[in-house]
């Protein structure tokens, strides 16, 4: 990812040398390269330049000077009386001078990145949270969201997949670096203004699915004391880069605040349900206790072609059944879970019934082909 470029033009010049210092060999060097200007005449010849593409951070002294100068950069105050300004929209933000530099510095990018997103106007890319859950274990919740992740990816959409387990078992799954969901939980917790920088650096990739994603290995205690705000911080930061048309959150089957706050913040949830008694017994019973979710799909998993239980005391009508697949009732390899187009072509046509809002007429005949 490009470095935001920060122009800085200060009267006081000790201060300037501070700020370019201590961005140069802190964490934000990963993020930010610094430029110090100590005459306002090479800053006038530098906005002439409209493709610059940056901030230019200047003394409350050359406010007067610089305020109808147009450029492309996004201009910002060090103000010695001014409290700092809370909402994106503002048209110049003050930051105050003497705040600590990391709190200055954090402020910063948060006013660039939303300001970036609020100048981009109504048009822009939104990015959708689509959350898979269940009310019990073995029910194929994994296997739906990671084909539906890929199904998503190569028919062009930039998707990033989410696991919040305990433990995943995607990370067998997957290719890329693995082990940073520990890195990303330290910052989430002790610097979370830090956390939209650290995701471009931490996050993992799979080419070939295509995807970014992150996934837990060994954070158990982590993953426990990860709290329902960590989470909404976590995908709003994810979602505040822009870059993502989905975002594809693996839950597991707990009501653990992470849990409930990740199905409260998602645009759908996949809940995925079995033709079994008990865990029918378990998701009517879970679905009274979490309240009305009007964004929930009951996807029924592991369908043979023929329903045995009463599914109408569910608040909403079955939206899809997925096939069962006998091949993966027993795995060996990762490679396994690649090997049934059946199945991941299934989870497209679950997303298509999802966003229509109409179930795939044909889904009982492939349910029971494949049984």
């Amino acid at each position: 990812m490009n470095k935001i470029q920060l122009y800085v033009l200060d009267d006081d010049i000790v201060y300037a040398e501070r700020l370019a210092a201590f961005i140069r060999t802190s964490e934000f060097a990963e993020r930010l390269q610094v430029k110090l200007f100590s005459k306002i005449e090479l800053v006038i010849e530098l906005l002439e330049n409209q493709q610059l593409e940056g901030v230019l951070l200047h003394s409350e002294a050359y406010y007067p000077m610089l305020m109808n100068r147009s450029t492309s950069l996004r201009k910002m105050i060090l103000s010695e009386t001014i409290a700092n300004s809370k909402e994106a929209e503002t048209k110049i933000p003050f930051l105050y001078r003497f705040q600590s530099l990391h709190q200055l510095i954090s402020r910063l990018q948060a006013f660039y990145t939303e300001k970036q997103r609020f100048d981009a106007g109504p048009g822009t890319k939104r990015t959708r949270v689509l959350s898979v859950y269940s009310s019990s274990g073995n029910s194929g919740k994994t296997m739906t969201a990671i084909h539906l992740a890929k199904q998503l990816s190569f028919r062009g959409d930039q998707v990033f997949y989410l696991s919040l387990e305990l433990v995943s078992s995607a990370s067998q799954w997957l290719q890329g670096d693995l082990g940073r969901f520990s890195q990303l939980l330290y910052y989430m917790k002790r610097s979370p203004d830090l956390l939209g920088p650290k995701l471009q650096l931490l996050k993992s990739h799979d080419s070939r699915l295509r995807i970014d994603y992150l996934t837990p290995k060994d954070q158990i205690r982590e993953m426990q004391e990860m709290s329902g705000e960590h989470v909404r911080l976590l995908i709003e930061s994810l979602i505040s880069l822009n870059e993502y048309d989905f975002i594809i959150v693996d839950l597991e089957t707990s009501v653990h605040p992470r849990i409930v706050k990740s199905l409260d913040v998602s645009d759908h949830v996949i809940w995925i349900v079995r033709d079994d008694l008990n865990d029918l017994f378990k998701t009517e019973a879970l679905t009274k206790q979490m309240g009305s979710l009007q964004n929930v799909h009951f996807v029924i998993n592991k369908y043979t072609g023929k329903q045995t239980n009463d599914f109408s005391g569910l608040s909403k009508e079955i939206t899809y059944k997925l096939p069962y697949i006998p091949e993966w009732k027993v795995l060996s390899t990762p490679e396994q879970i690649w090997q049934s187009g059946l199945f991941s072509e299934q989870t497209f046509e679950m997303f298509t019934a999802i966003n229509t809002g109409k179930g795939h007429s044909s889904s009982d005949k492939e349910g029971a082909a494949a049984s």
